[in-house]
């Protein structure tokens, strides 16, 4: 399957086949390969929490407007983002040094300690960007393996952060359910045009 066809046959599934598991196997092979996505400083933002128990879906169908979908999934992954991801730059640092990346320290050090150090906004809002790519690569590579997917955002971040006694420092960021779908999704739903969505040079200016 190349990439395009995944694509085009990516749809956000919301009816499972509950009798039907996605095991652990096949989880951290969807997680791995989906980890090797692009992050601000190859920070690797993203952190997981799989759900797989009914108490567990339970809680996350109740923390995300009664979505059904939520208990019919083989697994929920509760997908976040590490907002002080820049202090784990010395995980890295020697890595990229070695790879020939940076000649230096110096400049990961100043994005590190002056640039996201002293922005907590701009922390945040990376924590999201480079989750959120992870996410878009997970749900295509699922199509690949057979897997179906839907991304929500549909729920009430403070109830899933204390029922999953997630950390301050962590933001959910999505919530994706993962599973083998019941009946096939209906057609894609329209998309704009080129012509609507992409500009000349400039804002407004047409090709």
């Amino acid at each position: 399957m190349t990439v395009t066809e995944a694509i085009e046959q990516r749809r956000s599934v919301h009816s499972y086949d509950p009798s039907r598991e996605v095991t652990m196997d096949q989880l951290r092979d969807l997680i791995e390969i989906s980890s090797k996505a692009p992050s601000s400083f190859n920070l690797n933002h993203w952190r997981f929490i799989i759900v797989r128990s009914d108490e567990g879906k339970k809680k996350l169908n109740e923390a995300s407007l009664n979505q059904k979908h939520i208990l019919t999934a083989s697994a929920v992954l509760i997908v976040l983002g590490k907002i002080d991801a820049h202090k784990d730059v010395d995980i890295f640092l020697d890595d990229w040094l070695e790879k020939g990346y940076y000649q230096d320290d110096k400049h990961l050090r100043v994005v590190s300690d002056r640039f996201y150090g002293t922005q907590p906004i701009v922390q945040r809002d990376e924590a999201i960007r480079s989750t959120s790519i992870m996410i878009g690569t997970m749900m295509l590579a699922a199509v690949e393996r057979g897997l179906s997917t839907a991304p929500i955002i549909g729920f009430r971040p403070p109830e899933v952060i204390e029922a999953f006694n997630i950390p301050e420092n962590y933001v959910p960021v999505m919530l994706l359910t993962v599973g083998y779908e019941d009946t096939p999704p209906p057609p894609r739903v329209k998309r704009l045009a080129f012509d609507e969505i992409t500009f000349d040079e400039t804002f407004g200016q047409s090709f």
